[in-house]
Order: structure tokens, then C-alpha cells, then sequence
């Protein structure tokens, strides 16, 4: 089996440093702290995002492009080998925006190029009701390059995020250790429908599982 390609060294050298910082810091409170402090002096790395897209447009292995998401937008950069955190980038073009979304972990994200969109969204209901959420909006935020916001995981952190307005938007996240929960929710406010969301390969085992009782 192939290995995975690598990262840049210059890359590769930042989240090894990482990851041995992170093995010494207990609590996710802490651990979210720590990449508050650490992604807003990495988000000014132009030469290093530039190069990224270089290889991105080159068809480069890495980053990897074959390896399905579950956002569209979103591209793995690095796992850490315990799955402590993970970074990734999101490319975003003229007012393209995810759905809208829960998490599995906490998270921290900023905006490398362009203006990042972030709109929140608070639960109203008791989450008692199969496949239904009524979601309240808060005011949209825009950040500016370097600047960064927090993302918590399950109802705390509901949100979309994307680019309002012109030209492309990259988004880079990095996100802590997730929860034993195998899907995300997706969330629909103007139907206040809820969908679980989960990753291509499991979807597919899951369907692979269903139409084999055709065979039974």
C-alpha cells in the first residue's frame, strides 16, 4: 500500500512541533488555548499557503485531493498520528458558504486570504425530536486575515462558515480530538430539518451493508 505523501518540510516541521507540545498539555479547554495562541503567527505564512495552491492547481499528491471530506471545501492537511488535532484548509469562492453544521471536537479557525463569514446558530429545542431543530441565527462575523474564532463541539457549535464577497476565501481550522460519534449533523433553518452527515467511506459501508439484505 502507497504511503501517503508528506507535507512540506517547512509544514511538516510545525506540526511535529505541535504535536509534541500538545502531548504535554491535559483538558481541551487548555489544548484550544494553546492553538488560540499558535494559528494567528501561522496564518501569516503566505509563502507557505502560496505553495499549497501551487501544488493544489499542479495536481501535486499532496495535499491529497482524492481523499473525500465530509464538507466539500475541505482539504486534510495533517493528522496527528493519535488523532490528538487535525489541520485543514477550506477554499471558498465568491459567496460559497457550508451548510449549515455541528461539530465533533472543539475547533479554532482563521482566515489565511480574504474575508471569512462566520454565521452561528443557537438550538431552541430539546434535540427530543427525530430529524427536527429549530435554530435562532446570530449576527454574521467577518474576519479580517490573521484574525481567528472558536468553535465548540455538538449544539455549542452550530454554525456556517464562508466567503461574503468577492474573490477566494482560505480558511484554515484545527481541530481537536473528536467525540465517539461517527456522523455530524446538518442542519436545514428554514425547514428546521436535521440530517446526520457521515464521512464517504462509512456511507458507503453503510449502504454497502443495506443493499447486501437484497442478497439474503
Amino acid at each position: 500500500m502507497p504511503r501517503p505523501p508528506k507535507p512540506p518540510p517547512e509544514l511538516l516541521d510545525i506540526c511535529k512541533r505541535w504535536s509534541e507540545t500538545i502531548e504535554g498539555i491535559s483538558g481541551n479547554a487548555a489544548r484550544m488555548e494553546f492553538f488560540q495562541n499558535e494559528l494567528p503567527g501561522f496564518l501569516q505564512n503566505q509563502a507557505l499557503f502560496e505553495k499549497l495552491l501551487k501544488n493544489i492547481k499542479t495536481g501535486s499528491p499532496y495535499p491529497d485531493l482524492r481523499q473525500a471530506q465530509m464538507i466539500d471545501d475541505e482539504i486534510l492537511l495533517y493528522l496527528n498520528p493519535k488523532r490528538l488535532f487535525s489541520l485543514r484548509m477550506f477554499l471558498y469562492g465568491p459567496g460559497d458558504y457550508t451548510p449549515i453544521h455541528d461539530h465533533n471536537s472543539w475547533g479554532v479557525s482563521g482566515s489565511a486570504v480574504g474575508e471569512l463569514g462566520v454565521i452561528r446558530y443557537g438550538r431552541q429545542d430539546d434535540g427530543s425530536v427525530e430529524s427536527f431543530a429549530q435554530l435562532l441565527q446570530a449576527a454574521p462575523v467577518y474576519l479580517n486575515p490573521g484574525e481567528i474564532e472558536l468553535t465548540r463541539p455538538l449544539d455549542e457549535g452550530i454554525h456556517q462558515t464562508g466567503n461574503p464577497v468577492d474573490g477566494t476565501t482560505i480558511m484554515i481550522s484545527v481541530y481537536g480530538s473528536p467525540i465517539r460519534r461517527l456522523f455530524i449533523n446538518r442542519f436545514d433553518d428554514k425547514t428546521n430539518k436535521v440530517e446526520k452527515l457521515y464521512p464517504p467511506r462509512i456511507k458507503k459501508k453503510m449502504l454497502a451493508l443495506q443493499a447486501l439484505k437484497n442478497f439474503s
